[in-house]
């Protein structure tokens, strides 16, 4: 039986918003990861011209790489550090790798945009996901993914235990 989701069912009635069209057709077909042949992908992105992969390996323990895939800039592995919150319409999930003074945190997640029909109830869903960059538990930036190689969410972890969730200004 064939279904269409909500994005498809606007997208084919002319009425989902034109800015998310070419991200709903075309949003995943340059994107790299840059896990091993033995690794499982447990979430990755572009950021601009770059890649970033979180990979579960053998071990149950998890690889963050950040940079092209024949020049890896930073790798860094780590137990499962995996935090996570609900919001209005949606949620996120974190993961933090550390090194020194900086964290990397990937995040994923989902919210309520626009109304795309407020009499049916139906609201535009937005879909995030990065990397904050965190040096003494202060903000530097917050790198935003552009396309991405997998499913669009943290997914396939090992079995782990969650440590609490921090908001970032």
């Amino acid at each position: 039986m064939w279904q269409v989701n909500e994005a498809s069912y606007f997208l084919l009635q002319g009425r989902y918003p034109r800015s998310h069209i070419s991200a709903f057709l075309c949003g995943d077909l340059n994107a790299k990861n840059v896990c091993g042949e033995e690794e499982t992908v447990s979430f990755s992105c572009d950021i601009k011209a770059k890649s970033v992969s979180v990979c579960v390996t053998k071990e149950d323990t998890l690889v963050y790489r950040y940079g092209k895939p024949n020049q890896i800039e930073l790798e860094l592995h780590a137990p499962v550090q995996f935090s996570s919150t609900a919001y209005s319409g949606g949620g996120e999930g974190r993961l933090r790798f550390s090194n020194g003074r900086y964290d990397y945190i990937v995040y994923s997640g989902i919210t309520n945009g626009e109304w795309l029909d407020a009499e049916a109830g139906i609201r535009e869903k937005v879909e995030l996901g990065g990397i904050y960059v965190v040096k003494d538990q202060r903000l530097l930036a917050d790198l935003k993914c552009t396309a991405y190689s997998d499913k669009h969410y943290i997914h396939n972890l090992p079995e782990h235990e969650t440590e609490p969730f921090i908001y970032y200004d």
